[in-house]
């Protein structure tokens, strides 16, 4: 189903409840693939992982710059997911074809 986007004029986003095989599929992929990414992801990368919060990354700012100034960079990343080629991100994702073809569903 289609539902509008909030504080946009006429876009739309998809909205669906998975079903609970659907939810069971998801979790085994995750659980197969999240410890080899983890392992290959910059200790101070803090979005969406297990383990960490929006919290851990401001103290990791915080004792970052609190002794020598530094820049810090906020980005406004809208849209960014709506242009991403998932094409692209697929073939980087090295890994079984029923995998690959579970995440491309």
């Amino acid at each position: 189903m289609w539902i509008p986007k909030p504080g946009s004029k006429g876009e739309k986003r998809p909205l669906s409840i998975p079903t609970l095989y659907d939810r069971a599929l998801q979790s085994l992929v995750k659980l197969a693939l999240e410890p080899e990414w983890e392992a290959l992801f910059e200790p101070n990368s803090f979005g969406f992982r297990p383990g960490r919060s929006a919290h851990d990354a401001i103290k990791a700012i915080f004792n970052t710059i609190k002794f020598k100034p530094k820049y810090v960079l906020d980005a406004d990343i809208a849209k960014c997911f709506d242009k991403i080629n998932h094409k692209v991100l697929l073939s980087k994702l090295n890994t079984f074809p029923t995998i690959r073809r579970q995440i491309r569903a």
